[in-house]
Order: structure tokens, then C-alpha cells, then sequence
């Protein structure tokens, strides 16, 4: 009987902190030095995510949902997170998840993907979301 193999872990490729470089000397705190910690905060967060955690599925998945719920909201609709959780994660395989729950839909399929898009992947998308083109 063989053993299971346990992964490595990977090394960390990202630095956790601000790099000392990167703090602001003095107690003089201007519009630009705080939009240069955002920026550095922004690529630490970068690093972080392509170094590609265990974790990171879950996370995307997180944003996904968050994401949708901003967006339904931007169309006009009420549901909120568990509102959509529901409409994908509670129905049987062909049934319709609704206007929001294809919104959820297509983030979680967004979420899922390497960068990059193809033409095929949005009209994908655009089928998931009922705007496919229909040919008579």
C-alpha cells in the first residue's frame, strides 16, 4: 500500500508587511503618500493571490459572491447575499436560477478562470445570462 504524498509547502513569495522602504518618514502624511501605501497594499495583495494559496479558491469564490451581489444590486434588484447563495446552490440541475441567480452564476464561472478571456468565454457568459444571440 503506498503513502500519501503530503505537498510541500510552497514558499512565500510576497512580503506581509510594507516594506520599510515604503513608510513615510516624518509625520507629514500628504494625498500622495497615501495613495502610494494603496498601491503597495494593492501589489502585496497581487503577490499574494498568484502565488496561489491553498486558500485561494475559497477566497475567489468569496469575491465572486460579493461581486454579484454589488452588481444585482446595480440592476435594480433585492437580493442579498444568501438570497443568491440560495437561488444557485439550492435547485435541481436544469432549473432556472433567476435573473439574480445567473448574475451569481456567471461570477462564479468568473472566478474559476485564468486570466484572460476568449470570445467564446463571454459569449459563454452572455448565454448564462439569457443576452446569447438567438438565431431564428
Amino acid at each position: 500500500m503506498d503513502s500519501p504524498v503530503t505537498p510541500s509547502p510552497m514558499p512565500l513569495t510576497w512580503t506581509p508587511r510594507q516594506p520599510e522602504w515604503a513608510a513615510t518618514r516624518g509625520r507629514d502624511f500628504a494625498e500622495a503618500d497615501a495613495s502610494f501605501a494603496g498601491g503597495i497594499a494593492l501589489k502585496s495583495l497581487d503577490d499574494l493571490v498568484r502565488s496561489d494559496p491553498v486558500w485561494a479558491g475559497c477566497w475567489r469564490s468569496r469575491q465572486a459572491l460579493k461581486c454579484a451581489t454589488a452588481a444585482v444590486r446595480l440592476i435594480g434588484r433585492t437580493e442579498n447575499e444568501t438570497a443568491l447563495r440560495d437561488a444557485v446552490l439550492l435547485i435541481a440541475a436544469n432549473d432556472d436560477p433567476g435573473p439574480a441567480g445567473k448574475v451569481f452564476s456567471a461570477y462564479k464561472r468568473l472566478a474559476v478562470r485564468k486570466p484572460g478571456f476568449s470570445s467564446r468565454f463571454v459569449a459563454e457568459l452572455a448565454d448564462l445570462m439569457g443576452f446569447g444571440h438567438h438565431r431564428p
